[in-house]
């Protein structure tokens, strides 16, 4: 249930729109050394499918 709370707070970080009062009730209820490392991973997965989506895209084109 943590992972999925950080999990949480770290795909509305990417989104950008929060409440004070929400992100404070968050960070208050998780373990901290766990968000950077959550953070880092979704941010590759991102990454790698938009690389693996653009290699498809100039696959199909040629």
């Amino acid at each position: 249930m943590a992972f999925l709370r950080i999990l949480r707070i770290v795909l509305w970080s990417f989104f950008g729109v929060r409440k004070s009062a929400s992100h404070q009730a968050d960070m208050a209820a998780i373990k901290l050394p766990m968000l950077p490392v959550v953070a880092i991973g979704l941010a590759g997965g991102f990454g790698a499918l938009l690389f693996g989506l653009a290699r498809l895209a100039t696959a199909v084109a040629h």
